[in-house]
Parts: structure tokens; sequence; C-alpha cells
């Protein structure tokens, strides 16, 4: 069954440029992404996302000012870092391990395509969790940013999980393995979250690396929502930090020797 599927997807990824494809082989594109990555990541996911909305439940039911405060924390913590380090977790296995690597860069679309249509299905699946999350605790009267509208909360998720996910392609990558590529993914978050005291002071008193020190801040929004100008300076140096990322795991991928002999 896993040979025909193949065969069906190789056959689908040589349809000339221009040509459509239709919807079936489209479906079925996706069920072979699915099959070949780690579902119980996904399953992790799920778990972790239903277990964060039992909690905030529980914290915000307790009645108490501070306990609906650190409801709405624990809730930014969720959407923006939380989203960060599931986006790192899925993606470093995106390629590493893959059993059928020779087959993908066979196909005419080659590994570029390939790669592209695992990471759009990781990120729609986050999504779709992301925005349950986000509905659940909008009820609450959570507050994510000020002013809070639809595009500055779309990039309170974006930002960290762009960074993060390219970070944990990239480690994989550099390091030929999926749980080591997830662990450099999850650094940025660690240190902001361990040293945001001296961080917060640098930038207080240091103009020159405040922009440095800001891009330590992956859950900065945790911190630091009502304030637009440095908040939209984090979300910059975020998303310029995944596009530099993106370019290098670019460059990686055309070594094809490398991956071939490497990866498996």
């Amino acid at each position: 069954m896993m040979i025909h599927e193949t065969l069906t997807i190789v056959d689908t990824q040589t349809i000339p440029t221009g040509g459509r494809i239709p919807l079936r082989e489209v479906l079925l594109l996706g069920k072979y992404h699915l099959r070949l990555l780690n579902w119980w990541l996904f399953l992790l996911m799920f778990l972790g996302f239903l277990g964060s909305c039992g909690l905030f439940w529980l914290v915000v039911h307790a009645g108490t000012t501070a306990a609906v405060s650190n409801g709405k924390e624990f809730s930014r913590f969720v959407l923006e870092s939380g989203a960060g380090l599931v986006a790192g977790l899925l993606t470093s296995s995106l390629v590493v391990g893959d059993p059928l690597l020779e087959v993908t860069m066979a196909a005419r679309s080659g590994i570029y395509r390939v790669l592209g249509w695992r990471y759009l299905l990781t990120l729609a699946i986050l999504l779709v969790c992301s925005a349950v999350y986000l509905a659940w605790s909008l009820a609450w009267d959570t507050i994510y940013t000020v002013p809070q509208t639809a595009f500055t909360l779309l990039f309170v998720w974006l930002a960290p999980v762009f960074a993060m996910s390219t970070l944990g392609l990239l480690g994989a990558l550099l390091t030929r393995n999926a749980a080591l590529g997830a662990v450099i993914a999850v650094v940025p978050l660690a240190i902001a979250l361990f040293l945001h005291s001296d961080l917060l002071a640098i930038a207080a008193t240091n103009a020159f690396w405040r922009p440095f020190v800001l891009w330590f801040f992956v859950p900065f929004t945790l911190w630091s929502y009502d304030v637009p100008t440095y908040w939209w300076l984090n979300r910059a140096l975020l998303i310029g930090t995944g596009l530099i990322l993106a370019f290098r795991c670019w460059r990686l991928l055309r070594r094809e020797e490398r991956l071939l002999g490497n990866l498996r």
C-alpha cells in the first residue's frame, strides 16, 4: 500500500508546471505526508492544548483577582511561547529520518516542495489548535496586546512560531538529529525565561544592546504586551531571524549528497 501511494505521489509531483492537480491527489499527498510525520508529536500537541485549556479554566475559576491575572499570563505564554515550542519540536523532524528521501529527491519537484507541504501542513494543524485555545481564552476577557486586534493577535502567534520552527529545522539539518534540533529551538526561550530579569536590566541601561536583548524575548508578550513600540520591534526581530534561518535551511537542502549520506 505504501509503495502504491509513493508511486502515486511521484506521478503527482511530476505534473508539468501549470497543470492542475486533482483534489483527490491533493488529499492523497496530504495523507502521505501525515503518515511520514511523527503522529505521536501531534498527539502530544493536542493533549498539551487540551491540558492548557483545563488548567486555564481551573485557575480563573479560583475567583480571586490574583488567580485571574495569573490565568491570563499563563494564556499569553501558551499562545506565544508554547506554540513556538511545539513548532520547533514538530519541524525538527520534517526531513531528518525520512525513509523515502531518495524518492522525494528524485521527483520533479524535489525536496523543496515536499518540505513546503510538510511545513505548511504542520503549521496549519498548529494554527487550528492555537485558534481554538485563543477563542477559549478570549471568552474570559484575556488581554494579549494593546490595542488588541486580529492583526496583533496573529503576530503574537506567528513571530515565535516562525522563528522557532526554522531554528528547529536548521538545528536538525546541522546536527543530523531531530531531537537535537528540537533542543536547539528551545534555547532562545530558555534564555528569556531564566535570564529575563538580567536582560531587562541590560535593555534599560544600554541602548546599544537593547535590540539584541529584545531578540531573546520570545515570550515578550508575557511581560510587555502593553508597550507597542518595543513589542513590534521584538516581532520584527523574530520574523527577520526566521527569514535568515529559512535561507540557511534552503542552502543546506541544496546539498543533496549530504542529505542522502547523513540524514538516513
